[in-house]
């Protein structure tokens, strides 16, 4: 796959423990975002977000799913999962995902698809997918410090999500479809107030009918929420889940 290049400056960064966890910087040294995931990340009732989708959507033929911060895929895997489980079937109209993120080296690694994890992690993967977690993962050794093993993505769900660079501001500017799914979690305190504004002003005015968009708790350390209800969008029966009425 041919991957464009970032349009930021050169990065530097330190490894962390958690997930895939940089701090990322620009030439000069200032600080710009950390690029922390996990799966089945906990602020997000994964089971209730799935059973909006499939209700939501029970007559739609098509449903297009974006998860922008993407990171290095799992958070986007943790959905596949979750909805493979629940929707048997009904699964293949939610995909593939197209997951995006700003950081060619979180797309990169990605698409290798050797996902670092700690052990506890093990823990809750194997809650969410009843302890079956080498159904959808096979175990592989970790090279880095950090991580105590690496998962790799099997078949039945690796080619349900397509990895692409991309700036979500840049998106933004372009219509949705309707009948979208837009996770856009855990990015919004990395922008400037005036970015963050515009934002959710473009969102609002790009959104497609019928369609859902998902935040983080991260994003409740800034005016998230805030401004995302002054454009108009409503929260959800599930928590940080919100649509254009």
């Amino acid at each position: 796959m041919k991957i464009s290049p970032i349009n930021i400056n050169r990065q530097s960064y330190k490894p962390s423990s958690k997930g895939n966890n940089r701090e990322v910087y620009n030439q000069s040294g200032k600080f710009l975002y950390k690029t922390t995931t996990y799966f089945f990340r906990d602020d997000l009732n994964w089971s209730n977000f799935v059973d909006l989708l499939k209700e939501k959507y029970k007559t739609t033929p098509k449903i297009n799913i974006i998860n922008h911060a993407c990171s290095n895929g799992q958070e986007s895997y943790s959905l596949v999962i979750k909805l493979m489980q629940k929707l048997g079937k009904e699964v293949e109209k939610f995909l593939p995902i197209q997951a995006k993120d700003i950081d060619i080296d979180n797309i990169a690694s990605a698409i290798r698809g050797h996902l670092g994890i700690k052990l506890h992690d093990i823990y809750r993967i194997n809650s969410y997918t009843n302890n079956n977690i080498t159904t959808y993962f096979n175990y592989g050794e970790a090279s880095n410090p950090n991580s105590d093993l690496v998962l790799i993505p099997k078949e039945n769900i690796k080619d349900k999500v397509i990895f692409n660079q991309s700036d979500i501001l840049k998106d933004s500017d372009k219509k949705l479809p309707n009948n979208t799914v837009l996770l856009c979690r855990n990015l919004w305190p990395y922008l400037k107030l005036t970015d963050r504004e515009m934002l959710a002003q473009k969102l609002w005015k790009n959104f497609g009918k019928n369609s859902l968009l998902a935040i983080g708790d991260f994003d409740d350390k800034s005016n998230t929420a805030q401004l995302l209800k002054k454009q108009g969008f409503v929260e959800t029966g599930v928590s940080r889940v919100y649509t254009k009425p």
